[in-house]
């Protein structure tokens, strides 16, 4: 029942610019992160840290930002072809649990975020060839700064799918995810604001570079993964729970 509908959804996002739009968002990434790299690559490689591992540490900071705004614009599109075309008196009309719905929309988010991700991978791979970085590029790090942010963006995913079902006008969902990804930036320098959810894609990053008198570091694993890996699922489930609970109960005028 529940492929039925998903198949459905891939159907309706191949008539929408969604898609394409999605995929293109993680080649700006590339392309801002290789620019800083071009731009900075003899100051970097004075630092006495890897070039791979300074790359990440880079990318980190350009990679949250754009995947809060990316999660905000691809859950408040997806739902809102419904509203749009009001069709969700149609659809709770079928005999097919409504909770399917809500989970091929969500199954539909996270294929998009992760063919997103596999694209950071492999040009994250193509930017230390063509830099010359030397060494073999160190793979299971790269997956990780990858992949690790949208594991921390779980609770977004799921509050901002909740917010684009309760609101058919879709200003103030994206307003909130706006404003939720300009805070990051705000929320992962405290280690107290750090524990608010927004704050967790920026803190799910293999790598850090610790600040040592006032100055750049040197780059070290990332000892907190599994807490904010915790919190992030906690927070995920929370609001997939309210989420679906509304999408189940929701009545269609």
């Amino acid at each position: 029942m529940v492929n039925s509908v998903i198949a459905f959804e891939k159907k309706k996002l191949k008539r929408t610019f969604i898609v394409p739009l999605t995929l293109l968002y993680p080649f700006l990434v590339i392309f801002m992160v290789a620019l800083i790299i071009a731009v900075q690559k003899d100051n970097l490689a004075n630092q006495n840290n890897d070039m791979w591992e300074i790359m990440i540490v880079i990318t980190h900071y350009v990679y949250m930002f754009a995947i809060a705004l990316a999660i905000t614009f691809i859950t408040s599109n997806i739902v809102n072809i419904e509203h749009q075309t009001n069709s969700w008196k149609l659809l709770f009309s079928l005999p097919i649990n409504r909770s399917s719905f809500y989970f091929s929309k969500l199954f539909s988010i996270f294929i998009l975020c992760a063919s997103s991700a596999f694209i950071v991978f492999v040009g994250l791979n193509l930017i230390g060839i063509v830099f010359s970085f030397g060494n073999f590029p160190p793979y299971l790090l790269l997956l990780k700064e990858s992949f690790y942010p949208y594991i921390g963006a779980l609770p977004i995913i799921t509050l901002q799918l909740w917010l684009s079902l309760r609101f058919q006008n879709q200003t103030l969902p994206m307003a909130i995810g706006i404003f939720g990804a300009v805070c990051i930036f705000l929320l992962q320098t405290n280690k107290v604001s750090s524990f608010i959810f927004w704050a967790y894609p920026a803190m799910m990053t293999p790598l850090i570079q610790v600040v040592e008198n006032d100055s750049l570091g040197k780059i070290v694993v990332n000892s907190d993964l599994y807490l904010y890996t915790t919190l992030s699922l906690v927070f995920a489930f929370i609001f997939m729970f309210i989420g679906l609970n509304y999408c189940s109960k929701h009545q269609v005028e």
